[in-house]
């Protein structure tokens, strides 16, 4: 009607006027018809194209596989079902409008590019999520009044059976939006058979599950790129101060987070401290140590931290279920009580690919099966090394995914002592690592880089995110001497990696290498209790780990040594010490247990509270006394 009517007043305009005139005017009304068209058009668009949808099939209920090792609770398996189904039946394009509590009980879903990320206010999320909450307001008032019910009020009725009206009202408020999973669940398990022979063996080398081989689906979908908005990175998610603490290189220049292997390794020893340092929180406040009831406060931990796991344990004991309803703190939100929810839902899928997603083939050239390595003696650039090795960068690029773009770009020097991986060759690289050692040094010449201000942030903020010195950036900058900066406005930072030139002379060689150490080796929790152990007669590596309580690969990397390593009678190794925890197997004792540690059993039995006539389980941590006790 609008564009009919806008269309008659130029056609009276033109009307009055003669030759070009009426012309132009005709133009003017067929153009201004249009764009009206056009916004209309646009308006309705929306409402079509992007109208959200009932759920034909409720979420249903999945038989979950669980044992010893994982508990599933009767109360958790609805919202374990709702996962699964985000990680099975909607894409990432679907954003699903479900309750924040009962993640099961799903309103509406919408399709819409991203499903759920970027949302802004007033746009199509936005505007669904107040229409439901409108319609549950006015569905409780409704219930409360006795007045007939909509359609769309009774259809959401449906999803509350005999509730009361309170409770809608209070599930008005908690209205959430979950993107789907399905398409990164299937890109996920295609990765997840590349990754699985490193993620097992560091695993096994911990004396960990190897369900826990399953959580990555959940934190990445095993993307070894992948980068959160709050800085975790890689495989596991892992942020810089726990990769440090792990034994991961992260800085300018390295940042091992982003190498699978090395990732993976620190992955397994966080599971590790994690279990003993639970296992101990909850012995010392008087609960049995069973691994179906302590793993989900282990997995829980990798997204909430072990200490808050230990005030949760300290609270509601090992009870999981008690977590969810009782345990109360400002950090532990929605998002931390559906991790170990979504990690059953995960497994449970990927154990049944084939029934969710059919056969997945995996490109096996894809996985690096073998490669040669050698330790760089002073810092060079990525450049010089493709033209004295005479590989291809891309293939150098991938085999060391831990070397930041900075080096890449040919911006800073790979760091002195740096493993450096090459492509696997029976004959080594020592002559050509020789010949480029014989070359001119490389030096870096400082430089900077951009970083535009963000909301809180303040100079020497950002100075200390990038380990640059805030005087430094304070004069680059030429700011006064409150450092005063504002939102939006672009610093420079300063750096050491401006740019690589090659020094005048050979001899200048050791002044140029950077004196940047090693990336240090991943080894057990520094403050875990170790003793000393001198080698005797007919010792060998794994003889002594199976005489302490420890796998062979435990103890070979607690101590620094290779499959290979000769260790010799008289030498000073680290072994478990008293103190170190025993998991139960299927068939052993508590004084079967107490012979093979060589202590008394009434040792190990005052130790765990246990009597002679007390039962041990399958999965149950035994603290294990000193021998002399």
């Amino acid at each position: 009607m609008l564009t009919l009517l806008v269309t008659l007043r130029f056609w009276v305009m033109a009307s009055k006027n003669n030759g070009s005139d009426r012309s132009s005017s005709l133009w003017r009304a067929f153009k201004l018809c249009s764009i009206v068209m056009s916004m209309y058009a646009a308006m309705l668009m929306p409402q079509v194209v992007n109208a959200a949808k009932p759920l034909d099939t409720p979420v249903a209920l999945y038989p979950l596989q669980c044992d010893e090792t994982f508990s599933c609770p009767t109360s958790l398996l609805p919202r374990v079902s709702f996962w699964v189904e985000v990680f099975s039946r909607w894409d990432t394009n679907t954003a699903i409008f479900h309750d924040k509590e009962n993640p099961q009980r799903v309103y509406t879903t919408l399709r819409r590019n991203e499903g759920c990320r970027r949302s802004r206010k007033g746009d199509s999320v936005d505007r669904e999520r107040k229409r439901l909450k409108k319609t549950l307001e006015g569905l409780a008032a409704n219930l409360t009044s006795g007045k007939k019910l909509s359609s769309s009020q009774s259809r959401l009725r449906e999803l509350f059976k005999d509730e009361p009206a309170r409770e809608i009202r209070a599930a008005a408020s908690r209205i959430r939006c979950q993107s789907g999973n399905k398409n990164r669940m299937r890109d996920a398990l295609a990765q997840f058979q590349l990754y699985r022979p490193t993620i097992l063996d560091a695993l096994e080398g911990q004396s960990l599950t190897p369900e826990l081989q399953y959580l990555p689906f959940v934190e990445s979908a095993f993307n070894p790129e992948a980068l959160s908005h709050v800085g975790a990175a890689g495989l596991w998610q892992i942020m810089p101060s726990t990769g440090r603490s792990l034994g991961l290189r992260v800085d300018s220049r390295v940042d091992e987070r982003y190498d699978p292997r090395q990732a993976t390794y620190a992955a397994a020893l966080y599971f590790r401290n994690s279990v003993e340092d639970l296992s101990e929180t909850a012995f010392e406040n008087g609960h049995t140590v069973v691994a179906k009831e302590l793993n989900p406060f282990v997995i829980t931990s990798y997204n909430y931290g072990v200490r808050g796991m230990q005030r949760a344990i300290k609270q509601v004991g090992l009870d999981y279920e008690r977590l969810l309803v009782e345990y109360k703190s400002p950090s532990f939100q929605t998002a931390v009580k559906n991790f170990y929810a979504s990690f059953l839902a995960a497994r449970h899928v990927a154990k049944n690919s084939e029934k969710f997603f059919g056969v997945i083939e995996t490109d096996p050239g894809d996985r690096i099966f073998s490669f040669s390595s050698v330790d760089l003696t002073r810092a060079t650039s990525a450049k010089r090394v493709v033209k004295e090795f005479g590989v291809d960068k891309a293939m150098l690029e991938k085999l060391n995914p831990a070397l930041k773009n900075v080096i890449w770009r040919h911006k800073a020097l790979i760091p002195r002592g740096y493993e450096l991986r090459l492509p696997f060759r029976e004959a080594g690289w020592s002559n050509e690592l020789a010949r480029m050692n014989s070359l001119a040094a490389e030096i870096e010449k400082p430089g900077f880089l951009w970083h535009r201000v963000k909301r809180g942030q303040t100079a020497c903020g950002i100075a200390e995110k990038y380990r640059a010195s805030c005087s430094a950036l304070r004069r680059l900058n030429k700011l006064d001497k409150r450092a005063t900066i504002y939102v939006g406005k672009r610093l420079k930072v300063p750096t050491k990696s401006g740019g690589i030139s090659v020094a005048k002379r050979s001899s200048d060689i050791n002044s140029a290498s950077t004196p940047t150490a090693s990336s240090p080796k991943i080894t057990a929790k520094s403050n875990a209790a170790m003793d000393s152990y001198r080698v005797r007669k007919g010792d060998t590596s794994c003889k002594i780990a199976s005489r302490f309580g420890m796998r062979c690969a435990e103890f070979l990397a607690v101590n620094g040594l290779k499959r290979s390593s000769v260790i010799r009678i008289g030498q000073r190794v680290r072994v478990s010490a008293a103190n170190s925890w025993h998991v139960v197997r299927s068939g052993q004792t508590a004084c079967g247990i107490a012979e093979q540690y060589r202590v008394r059993c009434s040792a190990l039995l005052d130790a765990n509270r246990l009597r002679r006539s007390s039962t041990i389980r399958v999965g149950q941590r035994l603290r294990i006394p000193s021998a002399g006790i």
